[in-house]
């Protein structure tokens, strides 16, 4: 599949705290800072180019350039990873003020809504590098690390996708999402309801999967735009998830969510996760 690999005027355009040349003024004397864009350019000579960005915003200008921001890699298209209805991707993200080290996750794209999502990769988990001297070393060794894990991704994706869900079953996993991201008095603070996030937005997705059950709640949440009502009764719209640390933790735990819903409906699957967010949420039958 083609795709549009950011220039590094585009990379500046929408993430620059990319190329900062220094870091907060309060980090210690054992912060070895290394800029992004150094990273960027070691993950492109093997084979990993930029094809999304996004930073944080800051209400303080002058942190701007230091800002939490992400960039999502893919692989040129002869070497690209598919997984199901997706492509394989990576995902990198840091900050230089002191809030987070840098982290690489396992990504997907996928190419009917272009949609990412993130995803634990199996025991592995996440990839995290403490700013140091060896940062882009320990990344790259990261990225192999993490390809190697896409052939179990991709397992897990065809059991989503072979698992079929009742409308009750898809309910609850709806509002198990509402959970993950309004806490659990959401049905108190959150606009909108569990049937709100089921709404498909394109036909192929009102298949009764598991598969397609997450990628509309996914979806949903991380695009917003959905009709609800605030606190006060007025009609609003949900947001759009624009804040890095946020999609970053939205994502993994709507993946983990998936995972124990699948594991639920199949006992003897073995997944990456312990059951954890759904216990004591609801059962499955």
């Amino acid at each position: 599949m083609a795709m549009n690999i950011l220039t590094p005027q585009q990379l500046y355009k929408t993430a620059p705290a990319i190329f900062a040349d220094s870091p907060d003024t309060a980090v210690s004397n054992r912060y070895g800072f290394v800029p992004t864009i150094e990273v960027v350019n070691e993950l492109q000579n093997e084979g990993w180019y930029p094809v999304r960005a996004q930073q944080t915003h800051s209400r303080n200008h002058d942190k701007k350039h230091l800002a939490r921001h992400m960039i999502r890699f893919r692989q040129d298209p002869d070497r690209q990873m598919t997984v199901g209805d997706s492509i394989a991707e990576l995902v990198l993200t840091n900050s230089h003020d002191r809030s987070s080290a840098y982290q690489l996750d396992l990504g997907l794209f996928r190419l009917v809504c272009s949609n990412g999502m993130v995803t634990p990769a199996g025991d592995l988990g996440n990839i995290r590098v403490r700013h140091g001297k060896q940062v882009v070393e320990n990344i790259i060794e990261g990225s192999l690390q993490l390809a190697g894990e896409i052939p179990h991704i991709n397992e897990s994706v065809e059991a989503f996708r072979s698992t079929l869900v009742s409308s009750e079953e898809a309910y609850l996993f709806a509002k198990a999402a509402l959970n993950l991201r309004y806490g659990e008095d959401w049905q108190f603070t959150s606009p909108i309801n569990a049937e709100s996030l089921l709404q498909a937005r394109r036909n192929e997705d009102k298949e009764p999967s598991l598969w397609k059950v997450f990628n509309c709640v996914q979806e949903n949440m991380m695009k917003g735009g959905l009709i609800g009502r605030s606190r006060t009764g007025r009609s609003t719209r949900t947001r759009a998830i624009k804040s890095v640390s946020e999609d970053v933790r939205l994502n993994r735990a709507l993946w983990q969510l998936t995972e124990e819903f699948s594991a639920l409906k199949h006992p003897t699957q073995p997944f990456s996760h312990p059951p954890k967010i759904i216990e004591g949420v609801f059962d499955v039958a």
